[in-house]
Order: C-alpha cells, then sequence, then structure tokens
C-alpha cells in the first residue's frame, strides 16, 4: 500500500473502499514523515498492518495537542496578576522568588498577594449615635475636617447609611463620598465629621462655654446690675459650639462664659467683651 496516494488492491484481493479512506486519513496525520501524494519513489512503498483504534487515535492526535497547548496556555495566564482596575498598590505581602500556594489550598483561600487602591474617590464614614440616627437622611450636608490637613474642611452630602444599629457601640453607619482628583486626602485619615441633620434658622443659641451644668438641668449666668445671676434655661439642638436656647434667655442677655470657673448666684463680676 502506498501511503499519500489511492490505494489499489493486491493481486488476488477485493479493493476495501472504507479501508482505503481510513488509510488516506492516516496519510493526513504522518505528512510530517511520508511523501506527498503522487509520489512515485519505490522506495517509500511500505506494507503495513494498521487497527481501527490506531487509527482513531491518530486521527484525534491534533485535537488532544490542541487542547493540552490551550491548558498549558491558560496555566501560564494565571502566572501574571492583572488588576481589575487602575489604581495604587498600597501594600505587597510577597517578595520576588517567595512560593505562592495555589488559592485552592487550605488557607491561601485568603492569602492577597496586593492591595491596590483606587482613591480619586474617597469614601468617609461616620458613627452616628442612636439618639440622631433617625434624623439621617440622604442628601442631607455633611462637612468633613482633617487636621492633618492643617484643618481643612470639605463639604458634601451623605450618600448612604447603613438603616440598622449598631448593637455593640449603639450608633449606626453613615457614608459621604467625597472627589479626591489631587489624592490629597489618604485612606486610613481620621477626620472629624459633622452631618447636617436637623437646621433651624431665627433661633437664640449661646456659646456652649456658657452653660453650666447641675445633673439634669441647665443654666446660664446673665450679668444684672453687674452681678451674676444664675438662670435655667431650656436647651434645643446643640452642635458641640452653639446650643439653641428655647427658654430662659432672651435676645441681647449679657452671659458670662463659665468655662471651668464656679460662680454664685449674685456674685459681683467686672464685664469684659468675649474675644
Amino acid at each position: 500500500v502506498r501511503f499519500g496516494g489511492t490505494p489499489k488492491p493486491a493481486r488476488g484481493t477485493r479493493a476495501l473502499p472504507g479501508f482505503a479512506r481510513t488509510l488516506c486519513a492516516i496519510s493526513m496525520v504522518c505528512s510530517l514523515a511520508l511523501p506527498c501524494a503522487g509520489t512515485t519513489n519505490p522506495t517509500l512503498v511500505k506494507t503495513a498492518k494498521v487497527s481501527r483504534a490506531d487509527v482513531i487515535r491518530f486521527v484525534a492526535l491534533p485535537g488532544t495537542l490542541r487542547a493540552n497547548l490551550q491548558r498549558t496556555q491558560t496555566l501560564l495566564d494565571f502566572a501574571k496578576i492583572t488588576a481589575p482596575f487602575p489604581g495604587i498598590v498600597t501594600m505587597r505581602f510577597v517578595d520576588n522568588g517567595a512560593f505562592v500556594p495555589a488559592a485552592t489550598s487550605g488557607g491561601a483561600q485568603n492569602a492577597a498577594m496586593f492591595t491596590v487602591m483606587d482613591y480619586t474617590t474617597i469614601r468617609a464614614q461616620v458613627a452616628v449615635p442612636e439618639l440622631d440616627a433617625a434624623l439621617v437622611k440622604a442628601g442631607q450636608p455633611l462637612k468633613v475636617t482633617l487636621e492633618a490637613l492643617g484643618g481643612k474642611t470639605f463639604e458634601t452630602k451623605v450618600t448612604r447609611f447603613a438603616h440598622a444599629i449598631d448593637e455593640a457601640t449603639r450608633t449606626m453607619l453613615v457614608e459621604a463620598e467625597l472627589p479626591n482628583p489631587e489624592l490629597a486626602l489618604r485612606p486610613g485619615m481620621y477626620a472629624t465629621i459633622k452631618v447636617g441633620v436637623d437646621r433651624h434658622d431665627g433661633v437664640l443659641t449661646v456659646p456652649v462655654e456658657a452653660l453650666a451644668m447641675e445633673k439634669t438641668s441647665a443654666f446660664v449666668f446673665k450679668i444684672v446690675g453687674g452681678k451674676a445671676k444664675k438662670t435655667a434655661v431650656t436647651l434645643g439642638f446643640n452642635d458641640g459650639v452653639r446650643v439653641e436656647i428655647l427658654t430662659g434667655a432672651t435676645e441681647g442677655d449679657p452671659v458670662i462664659l463659665v468655662g471651668k470657673a464656679t460662680f454664685t448666684d449674685g456674685q459681683p463680676v467686672q464685664p469684659e467683651a468675649a474675644k
């Protein structure tokens, strides 16, 4: 039988069309080692016995090699670590030459190689006390002040909040997003955050230093006739700097900034303008 040509039956035998087509398939698989179709060199004529299983195996060989190549390429691609987004590597957990186990083995499932951050937008988080949690709404004004940046204040709005109270801290998580195109804000910075949960316009307020607290009662010391007069007041909103006075004082009343000093009712005082 000649590989690469049309098989001819030997003398005294019958032609086998099915087997002839099979031998043609073999000639295609072995084209690198055997002559092309139409070769007449008598030294290239071989006689062989080929089983049907061998024919199937040889015909399927290119597909098997192709599958093995794809598998090897896939494994090789795992050696290249690509971040799903552009950012800055802020933490590295491996060094050159370090053994990195497969992520499918034991504790390696949670083992990170790098920490990559994109902080062109910063998410500010603040824990709002339970008493004020019910007042928080999305879109409320929010101010972020950072001592690390010289007390610089950034203004934004409440983006989202947890709705639920943390049972351990009795606070509710509130988040706001801040544009950070110049990367001046760094992840992990501490800040003072104020949320505008309520707004009172045209109300009477005094500095918090003017309050004198006795248990649950609040007082201010007015200046009447050169003497300190202790007066009970009802408090409203308190933002930590100024406190709203609902009753007990009127606009224009001079009050003493008590601070840590101690005063008594009727004590003579020499008033000075606050600086």
